[in-house]
């Protein structure tokens, strides 16, 4: 009889510790920790392959870091530059862009799109007017990294590539995503097939699933424990 009550007690015992070890005990869960968003900008071209005359619309989201500069948008094509500051839309996250056609020839347009990432300052600017005009500038440092116009200038892919070079390097923490656009003459076949990127995909960490002990799971385990002593018995 008396083993039979100390095995009773021993089970009892064992299951109040397993539940005490297991938290949180009550029904509260913490909440989890937020995770930073990484900051990233995407970009993507409408129509695909725009005719001459058509609206053709940069649009992408932008997260992360500080945003409310909006991002910095480099359209370029041979002697062509267009370089425009726009905000975010009412969501916070989304831009979009409109460019006019008529007026411009045939070729293939490059797109760099800029975020400012964490100190919401572009590290890269481009010099519109003054001495320095056509000049792509270390907004950092003040100094020019190339030119558009004059002797040494880069043009087409070798600016995508320059600008790509410069948010590189060390210090600079401004994000950006690529993209090209072919403009076609009413009726002309493109010459090649353009790609867009995609949305970067974010992935979050996944937290363990809170597991919850209840005050009437203690009172189901306990009521175990004591039929299991009663069958001892």
């Amino acid at each position: 009889m008396k083993k039979s009550v100390s095995l009773g007690i021993a089970i009892l015992t064992l299951v109040v510790l397993a539940a005490l070890l297991v938290l949180p005990v009550s029904g509260a869960v913490d909440s989890p920790a937020t995770i930073p968003v990484k900051p990233f900008v995407s970009v993507s071209i409408s129509p695909v392959v725009p005719v001459v005359g058509d609206t053709a619309y940069v649009t992408g989201v932008a997260e992360g870091g500080n945003l409310t500069a909006g991002v910095q948008i480099w359209v370029f094509a041979g002697n062509y530059v267009n370089v425009t500051t726009v905000p975010l839309n009412a969501d916070g996250y989304s831009y979009k862009q409109s460019y006019q056609t008529a007026h411009l020839p045939p070729a293939t347009y490059y797109v760099f799109v800029q975020s400012p990432a964490m100190d919401g300052q572009f590290d890269i600017d481009f010099i519109e007017s003054g001495k320095y005009t056509g000049e792509v500038v270390n907004t950092r440092t003040n100094t020019m990294i190339f030119n558009f116009t004059g002797v040494g200038s880069v043009h087409d892919k070798d600016t995508m590539q320059a600008l790509s070079d410069a948010l590189n390097q060390p210090g600079m923490d401004d994000v950006y995503s690529k993209a090209a656009f072919q403009l076609v003459a009413p009726g002309a076949i493109p010459l090649e097939t353009t790609t867009t990127p995609a949305v970067p995909a974010t992935t979050t960490a996944k937290s363990p699933l809170p597991v919850e002990v209840t005050a009437g799971a203690l009172v189901i385990s306990g009521c175990c424990a004591a039929f299991c002593m009663r069958k001892a018995q």
